[in-house]
């Protein structure tokens, strides 16, 4: 990788590998923002720029560019399987997670992806992966039963996989997150530390009268080792009322608040200053990505969106900043490297750089980059991120007031 001179900006020291390139970027995100300009699989960097935020890069999850060992975090959710065609210079995007055949090879290929994703994290960084289960029906829960290691094609005969069941009924859920997780463990050697469950307060309907509305994901959090790194105390909530009630009463080891006898727990010790820490269950809604006709229509249009056209790019499956916001504050130093292997529309990348780290994203889709840029340095997308009321627009011909100080 080369750094080049770009008009506006500053030119700074050259990045020449992958090595320097992926060092604790501590100075990156402090001394010279930085600037990814993509080319295929070559990027361009250049330095000096304000308001560049995170680094967006072209390429395959299961091959990064990037030295063993030098990833603080990887926050990423999945494709679902065979759920979505994800599109780039409009045509299928080939080599695609999500478009296997069977379950049972989505699951090996999310396997095959993590086990790259390992190999570039910290022996004490910190995995989290959100992903979706899927049904074995098809056609409104019509059709028949779909095997876990042959495709969906009735008229075929089931193909059985060793170690894995030849037939999932209709109407089952395939349980796909879970035998991902166990596939970490059991396969990868992995440490599962904890599930947290995403509770959709804000889910899409269903048209089901059997069964209740699903309205919830995993989100898996996995260590290479027992020790890792945490700042759990950047996370924490307040204390409910009734908890802080119980430090005001009075110390007996008899009291009926005891928990066994004799009770060596003193009342005021019952509430950490800092918060209590958060539970399992997030209740977090779903968060629209709304993205503006000349990024999501550039190719096909233009940038200004043609009557009836249906080209676009589409299928914004974001998920929301704020799943990833704890998960960033919580599991990764300030200024250390959080990285999204499947970074889509950029979320992970948006709220790691706007907290103080450096975020990198990327995608096989030349689309999905270009909006992530969008979205990644758009003053609007970054408020949002940090919870803050979105800044007003930049009236045409305005100078910026920061413009030239060093």
């Amino acid at each position: 990788m080369r750094l080049a001179s770009t008009p506006g900006l500053e030119s700074a020291a050259c990045v020449t590998d992958a090595a320097t390139f992926a060092r604790p970027p501590t100075a990156w995100s402090r001394e010279a923002r930085w600037k990814i300009v993509i080319t295929g699989f070559s990027p361009t960097l250049t330095a000096g720029g304000r308001g560049v935020p995170a680094i967006v890069l072209q390429g395959d999850a299961r091959h990064l560019p990037l030295p063993d060992g030098c990833v603080d975090l990887i926050v990423t959710s999945p494709p679902y399987w065979s759920l979505r065609d994800y599109r780039d210079n409009d045509a299928s995007l080939a080599g695609q997670l999500g478009s296997e055949a069977t379950p049972a090879e989505y699951i090996a290929s999310l396997l095959d992806c993590t086990s790259e994703w390992i190999r570039v994290l910290k022996p004490r960084g910190n995995l989290f992966v959100n992903i979706g289960d899927a049904y074995s029906a098809y056609n409104n829960n019509r059709g028949p039963s779909r095997s876990l290691s042959a495709p969906a094609d009735p008229g075929r005969g089931h193909i059985v996989k060793p170690g894995l069941p030849d037939h999932v009924r209709a109407k089952s859920l395939y349980g796909l997150p879970w035998r991902y997780a166990l596939g970490c463990i059991d396969e990868l050697n992995l440490i599962l530390r904890a599930e947290i469950v995403w509770h959709k307060t804000s889910g899409m309907p269903e048209s089901v009268k059997d069964r209740v509305r699903r309205s919830h994901e995993q989100v898996f959090h996995f260590t290479r080792q027992s020790r890792y790194d945490a700042s759990v105390d950047e996370i924490r909530e307040g204390h409910a009322p009734q908890s802080i009630a119980r430090t005001h009463r009075r110390y007996d080891a008899g009291d009926s608040f005891s928990v066994g006898t004799p009770n060596t727990l003193d009342p005021a010790q019952f509430c950490n200053p800092l918060g209590k820490l958060p539970g399992s269950v997030w209740d977090i809604p779903s968060a629209p990505l709304v993205v503006p006709d000349r990024i999501a229509h550039a190719r096909c249009c233009g940038g200004r969106k043609r009557e009836g056209c249906e080209d676009g790019l589409a299928h914004y499956a974001a998920y929301p900043p704020a799943l990833v916001r704890p998960i960033i504050l919580g599991w990764s130093p300030g200024g250390g490297l959080v990285v999204d292997p499947l970074g889509g529309t950029g979320t992970s990348a948006l709220v790691a750089d706007v907290f103080g780290r450096t975020g990198l994203t990327f995608d096989l889709s030349g689309d999905y980059c270009r909006l992530a840029r969008w979205r990644t340095t758009d003053p609007g997308e970054r408020a949002r991120a940090m919870q803050v009321p979105k800044p007003p627009p930049v009236i045409d011909g305005q100078l910026d007031m920061f413009a030239g100080t060093p």
